[in-house]
């Protein structure tokens, strides 16, 4: 019988407390209608665009809020097809479905995997592996991570054993633990054949969405899996070595926290007068798109001055006269040159 080894430390707990309480806050938010849905796709569209970075598609912000509305990815192999089904994935995650009874268990995993891989694969390569070298590796950045002693005929066995811990504990070891060790054991098993990476974000997203964590804190959790993935796969690999998960639940949900703690005040902001927000001293003399283009810099790499004209909504010399304006406050740096130029945070 599966039973992760962790310890409940008084920082865990900490965090724990201090996420549910921000999240309480959130909930107790009355956002207009429009606002929750315009908050809900934006949320969407961050997810869109982390999940594209994580597998090498140059993806702008603008091209991902297009994308949840309906616009096809196009690259010159699966990936499109892979983000164009991830769109889906959300839309089934947040769909009536899934606000019903849905057991999670292997024939969720393997929904989740068949929606993904539509108009790539056929139907029934969404199938649990039954080899140790089956595993495609296509766009699967954890593969390093999985156990390869997990025999032929295992894979089932030891994701039933770990599916059956998640379920048997509801009510008994907080959601957010659960979900911790669900991950990093999914990702040692990775038990299927095609996107074991995608098809367990996919999981954890929709879990995260069931129990509360996402839908009124709007938390684009692709956004964190994707910022904070070279740290985590530190972690994984030294969980590997000692056994223990403790670290690694505290890495999770220190960042889950931190995330809806920054996001909430701005959220919450949604719902303060324009009068109240121009009252503020501007920071160094920056206008509201500079502050906003920093912020921003903070999840997202780099971006260019056509971005920024998107976003802004702005003409093209007012972002040259904005970037410029950093870059000479050594607020941002630049990488590249001519049309290839890129900005990012100076401290990168």
């Amino acid at each position: 019988m599966y039973q992760p080894k962790y310890t409940i430390t008084d920082s865990l707990l900490m965090e724990i407390t201090e996420l549910e309480q921000n999240r309480t806050k959130l909930e107790l938010a009355n956002f207009p209608t429009n606002t929750f849905k315009d908050l809900m796709k934006k949320s969407k569209a961050v997810n869109m665009f982390h999940l594209a970075h994580m597998i090498g598609v140059e993806l702008t912000i603008k091209d991902a809020e297009k994308a949840i509305e309906g616009k096809k990815i196009s690259t010159n192999d699966a990936r499109g097809t892979i983000l164009n089904n991830f769109r889906n994935v959300m839309e089934f995650v947040r769909s009536d479905v899934t606000e019903a009874h849905l057991e999670t268990d292997i024939n969720l995993i393997l929904h989740l995997n068949k929606i993904l891989l539509t108009n790539w694969k056929e139907i029934w390569d969404a199938r649990l592996r039954t080899d140790s070298n089956e595993i495609e590796p296509i766009v699967d950045g954890w593969l390093q991570m999985r156990d390869k002693n997990v025999s032929m005929g295992e894979v089932e066995a030891r994701s039933s054993e770990l599916l059956f811990w998640f379920k048997t504990n509801h009510g008994r070891i907080h959601p957010l633990i659960r979900i911790a060790v669900l991950i990093f054991e999914m990702i040692r098993i990775a038990p299927l054949k095609y996107l074991n990476q995608i098809t367990i974000i996919s999981l954890v997203d929709l879990l995260l969405y069931k129990n509360g964590y996402l839908n009124q804190t709007f938390l684009p959790v692709v956004r964190e899996i994707d910022l904070h993935n070279k740290t985590n796969l530190n972690v994984w690999a030294n969980i590997i070595e000692s056994g223990d998960l403790t670290k690694w639940i505290e890495q999770f949900i220190a960042d889950m926290n931190n995330s809806i703690k920054e996001d909430k005040e701005k959220i919450l902001g949604l719902m303060s007068s324009d009068k109240n927000s121009s009252s503020k001293q501007p920071f160094l003399d920056l206008n509201r798109r500079q502050l906003k283009i920093l912020r921003y810099l903070q999840t997202i790499p780099t971006v260019k001055r056509e971005d920024y004209v998107q976003m802004m909504d702005v003409s093209a010399m007012t972002a040259f006269r904005d970037l410029n304006d950093l870059l000479e406050k050594k607020l941002l740096r630049v990488e590249g040159n001519g049309r290839g130029t890129k900005y990012l945070l100076a401290n990168r």
